[in-house]
């Protein structure tokens, strides 16, 4: 029985496409996270009179409060500090 130099086990071709696979995979899954990371930031404050006072909570509040003109969306988290997740422009 000779031995051909040349032919490679049948297992190899195999292995070689499951790494591309998985390479091709874990690329698409590292892109849709950067993507959804990259839209999925809170919105920043408008650049208004109103909103270019202290980052005091408080002064959130008093118009995005319950029971105020533009209360807070019924999706909103419950947390009361806003500069916790919002940022000015």
């Amino acid at each position: 029985m000779r031995h051909d130099p040349e032919a490679r086990p049948a297992r190899a071709g195999r292995g070689s496409a499951r790494l591309v696979f998985f390479l091709l995979f874990a690329g698409l899954l590292s892109g849709l996270l950067v993507a959804y990371t990259l839209r999925a930031r809170p919105p920043r404050f408008p650049a208004d009179a109103d909103h270019l006072g202290s980052g005091d909570p408080s002064g959130c509040l008093r118009c995005h409060g319950p029971g105020t003109d533009h209360p807070r969306g019924p999706k909103h988290p419950l947390n009361d500090q806003c500069m916790s997740c919002h940022e000015r422009i």
